[in-house]
Formats: structure tokens, sequence, C-alpha cells
């Protein structure tokens, strides 16, 4: 009698994971994909993000270059180009904000993201990316390692 109890209690067990197993690994197969579907988006608003600002950065005045008033950048120019290069790159992304500060381009975009699953939580998240851009101002001299071209003529 005591090994047939035991034997039933055996096959309680199976029954019981068979049965548990699911509720604990679809949640987590859930978050898995909506996790990974969540990086690649916010991975391609970063780069749409700084493709942007490195775009916008490189709008001078020229302008102002041509009167003498030295190097500064186009401020329409760079919002124009800034929003052109992010639609470009991911449409479903908006800029929040864009500065220019000086040579200094700052832009910060967000796109809203519905999940594929949303099994636990929200069924959307905004992700937000933010790139900053420097306009640099060439060099002084020649590289010391590159000869002169010579003409032999």
């Amino acid at each position: 009698m005591a090994l047939a109890t035991m034997t039933s209690q055996r096959g309680q067990v199976l029954v019981f994971v068979a049965l548990a197993l699911p509720i604990v690994l679809l949640p987590a197969a859930a978050f898995a994909v909506d996790a990974a579907s969540a990086a690649a988006v916010h991975a391609r608003l970063e780069q749409a993000t700084w493709s942007a600002a490195e775009s916008a950065v490189q709008q001078i005045d020229a302008g102002a270059l041509r009167a003498g008033r030295g190097i500064s950048l186009d401020q329409r120019s760079v919002e124009s180009v800034a929003r052109d290069a992010l639609a470009a790159e991911d449409p479903n992304a908006t800029i929040e904000r864009l500065a220019v500060d000086g040579l200094y381009v700052t832009v910060e975009a967000a796109e809203r993201l519905q999940l594929p699953l949303s099994f636990l939580g929200a069924p959307a998240v905004k992700l937000r990316a933010k790139a900053m851009a420097r306009l640099t101002l060439g060099y002084e001299s020649p590289s010391s390692f590159l000869p002169f071209s010579v003409s032999t003529l």
C-alpha cells in the first residue's frame, strides 16, 4: 500500500511541474522579446540622433563668415538639416530639443514604441536619445609626417 502511494505522488509532481513551468517561462519569454525589440529600436534612435547632430553641426553661416564675423552656425539651416536627417534615418522619431551653443549642436530625440507582446507592464514605452556634436576648425599646419608635394617639371 505504501508503494502505491509513493508512485502516485511522483506523478503529481510531474503534473505540477508541467503546469507551473509555462506560468514561469511564458512571462520570461515575453519580457525577452519586448526587451530585444526595445533595444533594437533604441539603437536605431541613437544612431539617427547622432547622425542628425553630425549633419546639423556642419551648417556654417556663410554670410557671417564673409562679413568677417568668424565662423558660426546658421540656426535655421541647423534646425532644417537636423529634422531632415532624423526623419531620413528614423521616420518615427521626433526632435524634442535642439540647441545651438556656439559651435556645439545638441539634439535630443524621442520615439514611442508599441511593445510587441506587452505581457508585463505598459503596452508602450518612450525611448530617448541625446547627441552632441562640435564643429572643429581644421588644422593650423600640415602634418610633419607627410612630405610636401614637389613638382619635378
